[in-house]
């Protein structure tokens, strides 16, 4: 069951029947099963154990586990023993994309966890993940701070941090995916930190890998889940949005960085996005 006291949503008006964009649940079947499926899930399975089929493999997962679920597909088969007790963390696409971290980061751990969505944690790391849950839970129960989405999105960010830190760790022990598809998708990221702002073709990326755009679209898929052209309409948005936010450069200086054709183009990429015109979404996220 989802629960109302941790609940939120980025924009005060949004409609009640709308989802949230953060909230927890204890709900294996509610969560996973489709209903929040353009939601990115951190399960931590504090007792029991559960089985469940991702992607056409079966997976099972006990006491001390993490499980990381992309957006995309709902878990199949899902049985849980009956001592199970996890804590959910969901959050929507909309807040990662108004609310960016390193994406380069984000984009390994996908590659990573989309076929390898539980983590084996030993007893420190799913400490400190459920300390930074119960802060995110106190925080989204503050809504009278004069600064509630600032401390909550710090929240937040600190415990997408220790995440990245516990998986590069864990990495360093196994194996990820690996072969040309997995080289191709890596070699992808890497570009894309280069030439993002200018370019935001496929077929350029495509290009530049020796590939089809067919081809590079197929693999990136595979490997995290989303196709090329939602990682570069994602890595563009996410780094306009922190121009926005981070800096004080003119809305003309970051359209032109990122080669729009004009002002005009670039208000209506932002909006179309995020629902704000890029000044007042710059002028909510700094109040």
């Amino acid at each position: 069951m989802v629960k109302e006291s941790y609940l939120y949503h980025m924009n005060t008006e949004i409609k009640e029947t709308e989802k949230p964009d953060i909230l927890f649940s204890e709900d294996i079947q509610e969560a996973c099963g489709g209903k929040y499926n353009d939601y990115l899930l951190h399960i931590f399975i504090i007792k029991g154990s559960m089985s469940f089929t991702l992607n056409d493999t079966a997976y099972e997962a006990n006491a001390g586990s993490g499980i990381i679920l992309i957006e995309g597909k709902p878990l199949q088969d899902i049985k849980v023993s009956a001592d199970m007790h996890a804590i959910i963390l969901l959050k929507s696409r909309r807040y990662h994309l108004a609310n960016p971290v390193k994406v380069s980061h984000n984009i390994k751990g996908l590659t990573y966890y989309y076929d390898n969505p539980i983590m084996q944690m030993d007893a420190a790391d799913m400490s400190l993940c459920l300390r930074d849950l119960d802060d995110i839970k106190y925080r989204l129960q503050q809504t009278s701070h004069l600064y509630h989405q600032e401390t909550l999105k710090r929240s937040v960010d600190n415990f997408v941090y220790d995440i990245f830190d516990i998986y590069a760790r864990c990495n360093s022990k196994q194996s990820s995916k690996g072969g040309q598809e997995a080289l191709v998708t890596q070699q992808f990221i890497d570009l894309l930190q280069q030439h993002v702002r200018q370019v935001r073709m496929v077929e350029f990326y495509a290009d530049k890998l020796c590939v089809t755009p067919k081809y590079l679209s197929r693999v990136s898929q595979q490997s995290t889940g989303h196709n090329a052209s939602y990682w570069i309409s994602h890595f563009a948005l996410s780094q306009m949005l922190e121009e926005l936010t981070e800096t004080d450069r003119t809305l003309t200086d970051i359209s032109n960085e990122f080669c729009f054709q004009n002002l005009s183009h670039f208000t209506r990429y932002i909006k179309q996005h995020t629902g704000k015109a890029p000044s007042e979404f710059r002028m909510k996220k700094r109040k």
